[in-house]
């Protein structure tokens, strides 16, 4: 480094130099998983898809970004490093590489040194979320990478166990939790297996009884502790007014404190459905390898370690890690801000087969890798079909919307402006096979909000209002109306157009009759 800030050594001979100082597996398993991402994201990288978070993020042009929700890292990064452009192709690139050093660094940090082992178990962890939706955002990929990047790097660091390194790390807590606070999950699922790793290694990695063992588990908590105090202070001083939608402000009270009764039975929940219930975006096959996985890491807890001691203490913590990713719901059971922690199930699962890899029988371990082989193979099916599926959305979205234009313009000129719509209800779309309805994928309607975006996005000059704004005459014809596209769902009344999507649940029922 002094060279080169001495001007001694030339630019690309330095960059040439710190390649060659990386330990050969990790270098091979970086590359390998580049690959992977990009057969798991192409699709979505050439063919822009836009979700309904997508089209209103599209129109924000300062740090709003994520401002309500206590995201403020989240909109700094938007708009000081893409001038709040929207970017896909380098959102995805961005992200990809980001996800992959995430990957690698925790598998590094388990234990693992084979080639082989790094690529699968990293694979899992940056492959896996993509379904889990939090990819799916074009504004918002490269950020949560970079998140999920952050806390990985504070969980390595704070286990060195100095008073830097817990500094360094406390701060790199403050700056993933701006961004997205429920990566708080991923960075416990992170240590907890990491303890694990110690548990059944033995003698190569050390053991867990020990005091350095101890001491960085303090260290650990301590960083944690300092970077979430760090960052809710932060917020405080922003005084904001929280989304609703999300519950996040329930995220900064502790008011209600610990509700176990109604929190165990949400989490123990939450759990079996992962492992064991069907969803409609992660197929039951992919479930099943998972919990082979699963049940082949706890045979192993048992068997690996010495000592009766350390096989109830390995057991214990992948029980532990199990419940890490809904850690957040021990405090508010019912809040919705903890739904996309479902990437650190991922974490869960590439520690249970992290687990199969320190197996002395190489027979075992030569299966285990076959199975997250498969895995990982799956993983990239149901990312291109995700893919596949939002690009067919997005398209059907538009066709919808250019048909009610189509329609708008149709309208005679008289008794209105030409220009405003009141829209009652929303539209819902088909939404059988192939648009299996998933969080955060294949939204099957449209309303009027996302109407006044895609008129914007296609150029249209026309205010799109929600019926309760219009005055009497206008609602009154709504309320006769039956839904769009029969004939007279669309019309002139009270000075300006008339757009009947649909009617409460009441009058729906009354009409199918």
């Amino acid at each position: 480094m002094m060279a080169f800030m001495r001007g001694q050594k030339p630019l690309e001979q330095h960059i040439a130099d710190t390649w060659q100082g990386i330990d050969p597996a990790m270098r091979t398993a970086f590359i390998a998983v580049i690959v992977i991402s990009f057969l798991a994201f192409g699709f979505e990288m050439t063919n822009l898809t836009l979700h309904h978070d997508d089209v209103i993020q599209i129109f924000i042009q300062d740090t709003i970004l994520g401002h309500y929700l206590g995201r403020f890292g989240t909109g700094w990064l938007h708009y000081y490093t893409q001038n709040a452009h929207i970017m896909p192709f380098l959102q995805m690139a961005e992200g990809i590489v980001m996800m992959a050093a995430y990957g690698l660094l925790v598998a590094r940090f388990w234990g693992m040194r084979r080639a082989l082992d790094l690529v699968l178990v990293a694979s899992v962890m940056c492959v896996f979320p993509y379904m889990a939706q939090v990819y799916q955002y074009n504004s918002t990929m490269a950020g949560y990478s970079l998140a999920h990047l952050l806390v990985a790097l504070a969980v390595i660091l704070s286990a060195k166990a100095t008073v830097r390194h817990v500094a360094i790390a406390a701060l790199a807590y403050m700056a993933a939790f701006s961004i997205y606070q429920s990566v708080i999950a991923n960075a416990a699922a992170i240590f907890s297996i990491w303890l694990l790793s110690r548990a059944v290694a033995g003698a190569e990695s050390g053991e867990l009884f020990t005091k350095a063992t101890l001491k960085s588990t303090v260290a650990a908590l301590l960083a944690v502790g300092a970077g979430g105090l760090m960052y809710v202070a932060a917020v405080s001083q922003m005084h904001l007014q929280f989304d609703a939608y999300q519950g996040a402000g329930e995220a900064f009270s502790l008011k209600n404190g610990l509700q176990l009764s109604r929190a165990v039975p949400e989490v123990v929940s939450g759990t079996k459905s992962f492992f064991l219930y069907p969803e409609n975006y992660f197929p039951d096959y992919l479930k099943k390898i998972q919990l082979v996985l699963l049940l082949g890491a706890a045979a192993l807890c048992l068997w690996l370690p010495k000592g009766t001691a350390r096989k109830v203490a390995a057991l214990a913590l992948l029980g532990l890690s199990l419940f890490m990713p809904r850690l957040l719901q021990l405090i508010h059971p019912q809040a919705t801000y903890h739904n996309l922690t479902l990437t650190a199930y991922a974490v869960v699962v590439a520690g249970c087969l992290m687990i199969l890899f320190t197996a002395r029988a190489i027979l075992l371990r030569n299966l285990a890798a076959l199975l997250a082989i498969l895995l990982v193979c799956g993983y990239l099916i149901q990312c291109n079909w995700i893919s596949t599926v939002g690009y067919l959305n997005t398209q059907a979205h538009y066709l919808a919307m250019n048909r009610i234009l189509a329609q708008v313009g149709t309208l005679p000129v008289e008794g209105w402006d030409g220009k405003t719509v009141a829209v009652r209800g929303r539209h819902a779309m088909y939404s059988e096979y192939p648009y299996k309805k998933a969080t955060g994928l294949a939204s099957e309607f449209i309303d009027v909000g996302h109407m006044q975006l895609l008129a914007r996005l296609l150029r249209q000059d026309m205010t799109f209002i929600d019926i309760a704004e219009a005055p009497p005459a206008t609602r009154e014809y709504a309320a006769r109306q039956k839904p769009w596209p029969h004939a007279g769902s669309l019309g002139v009344a009270g000075g300006m157009a008339v757009l009947v999507l649909s009617h409460p649940i009441e009058r729906a029922i009354a009409d199918a009759h």
